[in-house]
């Protein structure tokens, strides 16, 4: 039941990013196989590369999108009190919608590289599958990090606007800061595979095990935090 609830809550949210997502990566990647040639390898993996860029920004914003909600937003709106007098945790409440949003980040993830896998394949380009599994574990294992964020964030921010807008906005500032004067620690040029990616032949030679585990574990500190904070909380 709270699983139905929590996708109620998101279904709209996570489908038109998931549609987003697929049909941007089959049109980029479909028109760019049309300037290239099956064997100009280096060129196709260097637009794989490039695909990665924009499937993180957009990635990133739909995991914050869909880390938005739960119950300090329904006391925002006056409806909160039906989801409290269900007999159940507020920690399994926040729960729920973590187990959700995680498969939803995953899904978000793995349809558009399936897309680019199987409209290279048609085209006869040479596409690896363990790159393309390299590029999924950085952008899910590094990016869960900016879900837990949206969730501590919407676990503390009342406002149907606000919480959003606190979310990207730190998003933003981190991503600027980091790159500016920490770009070793950025998070989103792990993400992205700017740290592991050998620019001589574009392929990602190493996987930054460190960086990532270190955001998996920032990650769960941040749900751990949050689900203090809602049972904390007056309503």
């Amino acid at each position: 039941m709270l699983w139905y609830k929590a996708w109620l809550e998101t279904r709209s949210r996570f489908l038109t990013c998931l549609a987003t997502l697929s049909l941007f990566c089959a049109v980029f990647v479909g028109h760019a196989q049309t300037l290239l040639r099956a064997e100009w390898t280096d060129d196709y993996r260097r637009l794989l590369f490039v695909a990665q860029q924009y499937i993180v920004i957009i990635w990133v914003l739909a995991v914050v999108l869909l880390g938005m909600g739960g119950i300090v937003r329904e006391k925002s709106i006056g409806t909160s009190s039906l989801t409290l007098s269900l007999p159940v945790s507020r920690a399994r409440l926040l729960a729920s919608r973590v187990g959700l949003g995680v498969v939803q980040a995953i899904v978000l993830g793995i349809v558009p590289w399936t897309t680019i896998f199987l409209i290279s394949s048609h085209a006869g380009m040479p596409i690896s599958i363990s790159q393309i599994g390299f590029y999924l574990l950085l952008l899910i294992g590094g990016g869960l990090a900016y879900f837990a964020m949206a969730i501590l964030v919407s676990s503390s921010v009342e406002g149907e606007y606000t919480a959003p807008a606190v979310a990207f906005g730190l998003v933003l500032v981190t991503a600027i800061v980091f790159d500016a004067w920490l770009r070793p620690f950025s998070l989103w040029r792990l993400v992205s595979g700017d740290q592991s990616i050998d620019r001589q032949t574009y392929l990602l030679s190493h996987f930054p095990w460190r960086g990532t585990l270190a955001s998996l574990s920032a990650a769960v500190s941040m749900l751990l935090v949050s689900v203090r904070i809602v049972q904390r909380r007056e309503f």
